[in-house]
């Protein structure tokens, strides 16, 4: 068995040889003729002979030997060594060099064509197929070397590209990303994990007064007032260690220099490794919902200062009848108290026979015509039927659904029973 592959190895580097094309050039013309001669008797083929530098450059040319034989010392115009050069600007056929005698000033512009060899005349013929041998195996590496140089450069290339593909792609979507917050009349801004800001749309910059060139890479700290900095801060360290969203009412400086009322609404976002990288964040100005709802507060504490002063009964109560403000005049009629009255379902009871009429009444009620009076009977808690005047007045919402009833009312009994 081992026979038979020590055959067929054989018979490969035989075949190998039998393809592999040598070019000879040397001046004598007799130690030319015999070199081809062992070249053909180790089993080569010769590609030509030449010889001189002159002759060589054009056969070989043409002829495209697998490799070159090349006597350092030819006769002519150039030697070899010019010979190799000219011959290298063309293609990078492997040379061994044939030398008698070792010049240094030669041998060291030798060196400079990279060689694949050196044979010192005169030379054995096992010497001869050593050196070849070993160059169609150095150069077999080379090119498989340079093959994979120019794979890698090509794969090299290929990434390149495809990165600046994605880079430019990337590039327009974060364009179109910032096109798209600019839009957005509600200031919006985002920072990494460290509070850093990492950018914001035009409306954060008309808010603060500030730029984005002097925001981008600031915190709260460098931009903003201590106060302001240090709620902030607190807030985004909050969210920075827990996943979820962050949802505040805080007090803002203005570009104006006014302060704001303003709710903060802020997430997290994660990195490509799963961690929080960073919020982004929305500033919502409620400064002026802030000072309506105080207005109406304080239009609210000026109206109970006078009704809670009238002898008249007022309430106010919903559609469903929870008793939403009674004052005194109305607690002490119906013998009750604030706290069991208001919030509780509570309303005078009708007369049976005027139920009907009372209800028809309030479906008059819109908001063109939001109040009119009213003439209607009531059982009091003390067990008497009793007749009472009231001015109701229909309260309604922005979509025209009634959000409240009020009754400002008075006895009138007596004059109903008059004769």
């Amino acid at each position: 068995m081992d026979g038979m592959v020590d055959e067929t190895s054989q018979a490969a580097e035989d075949a190998a040889r039998a393809g592999f094309r040598i070019f000879i050039v040397e001046d004598e013309a007799i130690v030319a003729d015999d070199l081809a001669v062992t070249l053909k008797f180790l089993g080569y083929a010769i590609a030509g002979i030449a010889h001189s530098g002159e002759a060589a450059i054009g056969k070989i040319q043409v002829t495209v030997p697998d490799l070159i034989l090349m006597d350092i010392h030819l006769a002519g115009k150039i030697d070899g060594v010019d010979a190799v050069n000219a011959i290298h600007e063309m293609s990078d056929i492997p040379v061994i060099y044939l030398t008698a005698y070792a010049d240094p000033a030669l041998l060291a512009r030798a060196k400079l064509t990279g060689p694949y060899g050196y044979i010192i005349k005169p030379f054995s013929e096992r010497e001869l197929q050593s050196t070849i041998e070993m160059a169609r195996y150095k150069y077999g590496l080379d090119r498989q070397l340079k093959e994979s140089e120019e794979n890698l450069k090509k794969l090299n290339e290929e990434l390149e590209e495809r990165v600046a593909r994605r880079t430019a792609t990337l590039r327009q979507q974060l364009a179109f990303l910032q096109q798209l917050i600019d839009t957005i009349p509600a200031p919006i801004y985002y920072k990494d994990a460290n509070g850093v800001y990492l950018g914001c749309n035009m409306a954060f910059e008309a808010y603060t007064g500030i730029s984005k060139p002097t925001i981008v890479g600031k915190t709260d700290a460098a931009l903003f007032s201590s106060d302001m900095a240090a709620i902030s801060t607190a807030k985004d360290s909050q969210l920075l260690t827990r996943r979820g969203i962050q949802v505040y009412q805080a007090k803002f400086c203005h570009a104006d220099q006014t302060p704001r009322d303003v709710i903060f609404k802020k997430a997290n976002f994660s990195g490509t490794d799963g961690q929080i990288a960073g919020l982004i964040g929305v500033m919502i100005d409620i400064s002026d919902r802030v000072a309506a709802e105080e207005a109406l507060k304080e239009s609210e504490a000026r109206f109970a200062a006078i009704v809670e002063d009238q002898s008249e009964l007022v309430y106010r109560s919903t559609p469903e009848k929870t008793c939403v403000f009674a004052n005194p005049a109305f607690l002490s009629y119906f013998g009750r108290t604030a706290e069991d009255t208001i919030g509780f379902l509570f309303a005078p009871s009708v007369h049976p026979d005027d139920a009907k009429m009372m209800q028809a009444h309030l479906a008059t009620l819109t908001p063109d015509r939001p109040a009119a009076p009213v003439v209607c009977r009531i059982l009091h808690p003390d067990g008497s039927t009793r007749t009472l005047h009231w001015v109701v007045r229909a309260f309604f919402d922005s979509t025209g659904h009634i959000r409240n009833y009020q009754y400002v009312g008075y006895e009138v009994t007596a004059r109903t029973e008059s004769p």
